[in-house]
């Protein structure tokens, strides 16, 4: 199969329909008390657990200030609980109050996203604002490509890139805040589907005209000069030292840096030497004036993927950015 579930194969059969949801067993107070929920009341819930104040609720799900305070009155008296509360610093939420208005906001989520799912996704027409998690590099070598692409085929669409973050990377991704992730990832798994894109490498980059590596790459004339490294944060960048140390091969490191992108304008200014994935190695060579070679020992090559959460797997915009990713990055078309 062309995806797969992170960790594991998996075959289509075994992935349930967007629409289809997992069966949940209430007691006869539990029912009662659902019968007497109002769409009005569960919507605001939802706003109410993400808003300051009952006003702003209200706005948001287009009811009078008095027809908000009066559905909130009568949720108390359902319930059997204050909910939400005035503080000096605005509305705040009870602890019971916070689960049931996560609660609803996840039910209204998936009765949207079931009550659409039969619908067309349209890109020439679509205002959607598409959220991916990207590494610096990731950035640099996709976005300029994906953004002209939009501009061609969904020109009302927009696109928000961030870096995916060490604590709990997988939350927006589940939630629906962030579509998908691309690049290399070892700590998106249970829930997730996966799809390869392409094999990445490390090169080594010297300003044209090095005098050091005149002759090409060479294990003394790496260890000659003086190397700029980046502190990436990025899974799959360990490799550099440890390969290094396998052949016990050490560095002069006169610089780091935050990220990869950094360094080919470095590199290019200068007598330093820097190993960086291949890809930007190759977007920035077009610009400037820097040197591409091997490294001076094999280093092992890494998969760069796109993730997603199965609960989006049948989302019809969500296909669509999938098979733009694959179609833009898939390995051969992008080199």
């Amino acid at each position: 199969m062309p995806w797969e579930r992170c960790g594991r194969r998996i075959n289509y059969g075994a992935i349930l329909d967007a629409g289809k949801l997992r069966a949940f067993t209430y007691d006869m107070h539990d029912m009662h008390v659902i019968r007497g929920l109002e769409l009005n009341q569960v919507k605001l819930l939802a706003e109410l657990s993400r808003a300051n104040g009952i006003t702003s609720a209200a706005s948001n799900i287009e009811l009078s200030q008095s027809a908000a305070s009066h559905a909130l009155a009568k949720l108390r008296k359902q319930l059997g609980d204050p909910l939400f509360l005035r503080t000096g610093n605005g509305l705040r939420s009870t602890p019971y109050g916070q689960r049931v208005g996560l609660a609803a906001r996840e039910a209204l989520e998936v009765l949207a996203a079931g009550l659409a799912s039969n619908q067309p996704f349209e890109p020439r027409t679509t205002t959607r604002m598409f959220n991916c998690y990207m590494s610096d590099v990731g950035m640099m070598v996709m976005l300029p490509s994906l953004m002209a692409y939009m501009k061609k085929h969904a020109p009302g669409s927009s696109v928000r890139s961030a870096p995916i973050p060490l604590i709990n990377p997988g939350g927006n991704l589940i939630s629906g805040d962030v579509d998908v992730a691309v690049g290399f990832f070892d700590n998106l798994s249970s829930g997730f589907l996966q799809r390869f894109l392409f094999r990445e490498r490390y090169v080594c980059i010297v300003r044209s005209g090095h005098p050091g590596f005149r002759g090409g790459m060479s294990v003394e004339a790496f260890k000659t000069v003086e190397h700029a490294m980046a502190d990436a944060t990025g899974m799959a960048h360990a490799v550099i030292d440890r390969s290094l140390e396998k052949y016990r091969i050490s560095r002069t490191i006169a610089l780091r840096v935050p990220g990869f992108q950094m360094l080919p304008a470095i590199v290019a200014n200068s007598d330093l030497a820097a190993i960086i994935p291949g890809r930007l190695a190759d977007t920035y060579g077009r610009h400037l004036p820097i040197k591409v070679l091997p490294t001076p020992i094999p280093m092992p090559a890494f998969d760069i993927r796109l993730f997603w959460h199965e609960r989006y797997h049948h989302d019809p915009p969500h296909r669509w950015l999938r098979q733009v990713f694959v179609e833009l990055f898939k390995e051969n078309r992008a080199r």
